[in-house]
């Protein structure tokens, strides 16, 4: 598993460098976070409420931009569309994806803090 495979790595980098003593306690906020909101994103989808899954998929697509998890932030950005366009009948696969590539991000950032 690649760091450049789901990170921009230069803006993680500079995250990493500005935020210096901060870094670790970010990235334990962020994945915490981001565990609760892929579980409310499950309810969401399970009970077809499109706009509340729109809603956490913007927050969490946000968020992990933030940390340059880019690929996982398109992953988001589909899911926040889907709830935009009411059109929920591929969200299990596009949760599943999303889960996926947030190990792969939980993973390379637990490893990087201390």
């Amino acid at each position: 598993m690649s760091l450049t495979d789901h990170f921009d790595t230069d803006a993680l980098q500079l995250l990493q460098e500005i935020m210096d003593d901060e870094f670790s306690e970010l990235i334990r906020v962020y994945l915490d976070d981001s565990r609760q909101r892929l579980h409310l994103m499950h309810q969401a989808a399970a009970q077809a409420d499109a706009a509340q899954l729109r809603e956490l998929a913007h927050s969490f697509k946000g968020a992990s931009s933030n940390v340059s998890a880019l690929p996982l932030a398109a992953l988001l950005q589909r899911l926040e569309d889907a709830g935009r366009e009411q059109c929920l009948q591929d969200v299990t696969e596009l949760l599943q994806q999303v889960e996926q590539e947030f190990a792969s991000v939980t993973a390379l950032l637990s490893a990087r803090i201390v």
